[in-house]
């Protein structure tokens, strides 16, 4: 049986949870977490049946192992899941809100390096969830080990999942009705996502507007093989200076 990571109480941040992967958390961390955050909606909408959370996550290598237990701990706690599969922090917020969910997490570390990895929650509407409004909460009951095992009935009442197809779509058709795209003049813009979810989103966007895109680092690799992603950093621009 392979070991558990100790939980590293610092990874809880103030708007996110994020850390080194199977150094300051694993794949039980994630499922702890649907348990939990399961728990919290289920109290904050006492009576509310059916409630449904939507999961989706980014393309690093540790994402699959960890939404896959997230999605596990989410049922357990007899919520339901919506599972929009790879999907940026933007397209993440847009299902949450635009469908009406009751709330979501999604898999990301955002532009951390490769080996980092993490969840960002957010309640209806895509509110935030930060350490003043529940991640704190979320940590004592992870830490803590007050989820007690389910047993018995609890092992019946597990939540269901369904998959959502094309929300990138609906995000992007949404999006452009903030601007008029009869005024856009035909011009070449170079795009470097770091190998990194935007590809996606510019992707369905250029699809809709009459300019030429020079695609740089483009396929989606969680082992970010040109640079990191975090556009803060000069050394990560050179490409697309160039």
């Amino acid at each position: 049986m392979e070991k558990t990571t100790k939980i590293n109480p610092s990874i809880f941040k103030a708007y996110d949870i994020r850390g080194i992967f199977r150094v300051d958390f694993d794949e039980e961390a994630a499922y702890k977490l649907g348990r939990a955050y399961g728990r919290m909606r289920k109290k904050e909408l006492d009576g509310k049946n059916n409630i449904s959370i939507v999961v989706g996550a980014d393309m690093r290598l540790s994402s699959p192992a960890l939404k896959e237990k997230l999605i596990e701990g989410l049922c357990d706690s007899g919520v339901d899941v919506i599972d929009i599969g790879l999907a940026s922090t933007p397209t993440f917020y847009f299902a949450v809100a635009h469908y009406d969910y009751d709330g979501g997490i999604l898999v990301s570390a955002s532009h951390n390096p490769k080996e980092y990895n993490g969840f960002k929650l957010v309640r209806a509407k895509a509110l935030p969830i930060s350490n003043e409004t529940g991640i704190l909460e979320l940590r004592d009951m992870i830490i803590e080990r007050s989820l007690a095992p389910l047993k018995g009935a609890k092992l019946l009442e597990r939540g269901k999942i369904t998959k959502k197809e094309n929300v990138l779509t609906e995000q992007t058709l949404h999006d452009l009705k903030y601007a008029d795209i009869a005024k856009i003049k035909p011009f070449k813009i170079a795009v470097d996502p770091a190998n990194s979810m935007g590809a996606l989103y510019f992707d369905e966007l250029f699809k809709h507007l009459p300019c030429d895109i020079v695609r740089i680092n483009w396929k989606l690799d969680g082992n970010f093989p040109a640079h990191e992603a975090d556009p803060f950093k000069h050394e990560n621009l050179r490409d697309l200076c160039a």
